[in-house]
């Protein structure tokens, strides 16, 4: 098992696992994982390990796995799953039936385990994929429920019932075949390791992020690019798809499975798993299932308190280390920044070269699809270079009418300010545009193109992208992972080219994180892209926002009161950050109270009250309009 050990400590080394810690630190927790791996490797060579132990050491891999398949789902999307042990079944009884009916082999039987697990999860879980928190929760957990009573009940005969199925054979490599509790122990930690790998790679593509932005924020996922019910449903079909193989390898060395050993008690110490060792956390898994496996063990003269101890552990949990014992790390962008290698050995060197790529100035042949998406903007079909245009949109929610009747034209390469007193249905307006909310009638034309009924996922896609009255961040994402959001839509690389890092996708990666680093630097933001979101002043997250908004470089940037809570200082600095936008070729719009930045920075304002348009000039003229001074004011003043 040496080669096995020595290829994993290389790997780990190569991608730089833990490149967010200094380097001497880094080190250190590298030499500890190394030092986890041997000690994982000679475990079953120890002289006070014997077969009962060993076995004990299986059982804690194969937890491992669950909380691993679990944490996809919990950990990195947010969704609750109290039904996990169900996909757990179906891969051990896909295993057994198939077995026993058509003496298929094992091995063979362990990627069907898988495909049956996701596959039943897809057909499953599709219907429900839109239900949030307690309500998600519930229906899991009588998932789980109908598995295990279907199993029990043997449909066609097949599950046997209460007694189980008998005879399931063990895994046989052609070679050899697994046989021994030390032959089993093997086989489970590397199927744990390469599954750990896979996994470490998802965490570090834009799919990881992607689930990453819909477990902090739904809506800011959607209007940011994200097909938030596809990647829901690809977490779950993942997890539990790896539940599946969790399942196939308990059958094959158990020989017997029986409804019993799927309860609804076996998916909450799943879940246990993942809350105590901490929400994505790969280490946190592990020691989360060691501590549910082992800690049983050693105890047994208490055995029957272990609920009582499970129970109040999580409840020391919650109130002392709510992230979990080992709560995940986020990656810090430096010189390798998220396991990208060949990146200029300076820091700086990156940062000026990134620079000279993307600059607006720059004559460099390799801008690549940066420049590209912007410079179609001047080749669209419209009117007089109309980049947007709304035609009698209405929006009401019950009595009440927000917009109505609403027709406007944003001119290309301009500033388009929409101005009204609160509450006159200007964010309702930006809502309907960016596919937030759908019209009760009227048309949002694009470019030419009707958008009135696209997902906001695909609107950005198209090339608009917003920012919010009260702001959207990703509070526990970094800076950069936050940024790093919005070229989402321009980029292709799905689950299997990330988990195996093809060229394409490192290429795709790198293309993101300059790209983020462009803007990050363009709004003044890149000494603090290792920054979690939610620590940066308010000013800087007003920054932020519009950063990861440019990031997806749009033809119109929509802009929801961008100088709300800044002060005259960053005032100046954002009306000239605006002037500069619109130099680079960005069209924008923007919803503004501070008459000095509307006054300050538009070509055009559009006034709007009670959800009518009731003016729309030059600034100078809109100043001056009587209209205007009382809607703003009331008539007697």
């Amino acid at each position: 098992m040496s080669t096995i050990t020595r290829s994993l400590t290389q790997w780990i080394t190569k991608h730089q696992v833990m490149n967010d810690l200094p380097s001497r630190s880094n080190r250190v927790q590298l030499g500890l994982l190394a030092l986890v791996i041997v000690m994982l490797t000679l475990y079953p060579f120890f002289p006070f390990v014997n077969n009962y132990w060993i076995d004990v050491g299986f059982f804690v891999g194969v937890y491992v796995l669950l909380g691993l398949s679990l944490n996809i789902v919990l950990g990195e999307v947010g969704l609750f799953n109290l039904g996990h042990a169900a996909f757990y079944a179906i891969g051990a009884y896909t295993t057994g039936i198939l077995y026993t009916q058509l003496q298929l082999p094992i091995i063979l039987l362990l990627p069907i385990s898988a495909i049956v697990a996701g596959g039943v999860a897809y057909l499953i879980t599709s219907p429900i994929i839109h239900l949030r928190g307690d309500y998600l929760c519930i229906v899991t957990i009588g998932i789980g429920e109908i598995v295990r009573i279907t199993a029990l009940n043997n449909p066609f005969g097949l599950t046997n019932g209460a007694n189980g199925i008998t005879g399931i054979g063990k895994p046989d490599f052609f070679l050899f075949a697994l046989q021994t509790p030390t032959h089993f122990y093997y086989y489970i930690w590397i199927v744990v390791g390469l599954v750990i790998i896979g996994l470490i790679n998802l965490q570090k593509s834009r799919v990881g992020r992607a689930w990453n932005y819909i477990r902090e924020d739904e809506i800011a996922a959607k209007s940011n690019g994200i097909d938030v019910r596809h990647y829901k449903l690809v977490a779950f079909v993942i997890g539990t798809a790896l539940a599946g193989v969790a399942g196939n390898i308990y059958g094959s060395k158990m020989m017997f499975i029986s409804p019993d050993n799927f309860t609804f008690m076996e998916s909450c110490l799943i879940f246990l798993i993942v809350l105590l060792g901490g929400l994505g956390s790969i280490p946190g898994s592990l020691l989360g299932a060691a501590i549910i496996v082992v800690f049983p063990e050693i105890f047994r003269q208490f055995a029957s308190y272990r609920l009582l101890f499970f129970g109040a552990a999580l409840v020391a949990m919650m109130v002392f280390r709510p992230a979990g014992i080992l709560p995940r790390r986020r990656e810090k962008v430096g010189l390798r920044g998220l396991g990208i290698s060949k990146l200029p050995a300076d820091e700086g060197t990156f940062l000026e070269s990134v620079l000279n790529k993307f600059s607006p100035t720059s004559q460099n042949p390799e801008m690549g699809q940066a420049s590209s998406l912007k410079a179609d903007a001047a080749h669209y079909p419209g009117d007089n270079h109309v980049v947007l245009e709304t035609q009698g949109i209405t929006m009401q929610f019950g009595g009440l009418v927000a917009v109505n009747q609403f027709d406007l034209k944003i001119p290309d390469g301009k500033i388009t300010s929409l101005i009204g007193p609160n509450g006159a249905g200007k964010t309702t307006l930006f809502n309907v545009i960016t596919g937030i909310y759908r019209p009760n009638s009227g048309k949002v034309v694009f470019m030419g193109e009707d958008i009135t009924n696209l997902r906001p996922h695909k609107v950005i896609a198209k090339g608009i992208a917003r920012t919010f009255q009260n702001i959207r961040l990703f509070p526990t994402l970094t800076c950069v992972e936050n940024v790093m959001s919005s070229p989402h839509s321009h980029t292709r690389s799905g689950s299997m080219a990330s988990i195996l890092r093809f060229p394409s996708q490192k290429a795709e990666e790198r293309y993101i994180l300059e790209l983020a680093a462009y803007r990050l630097h363009q709004v003044g933001l890149w000494d603090f892209r290792n920054e979690l979101a939610m620590n940066l002043p308010y000013g800087k997250q007003k920054l932020l926002e519009i950063a990861r908004a440019l990031a997806s470089n749009p033809k119109l940037l929509i802009l929801d009161e961008p100088s709300s809570g800044l002060n005259d200082r960053e005032t100046e600095e954002l009306m000239d950050l605006l002037t500069k936008l619109v130099e680079e070729g960005f069209t924008l719009w923007l919803i503004e109270h501070d008459m000095n930045v509307v006054m300050g920075v538009s070509d055009l304002v559009t006034v709007m009250d009670m959800g009518l348009k009731i003016a729309e000039d030059i600034p100078t003229n809109i100043y001056n309009n009587p209209r205007v001074i009382e809607a703003y004011l009331g008539k007697e003043e």
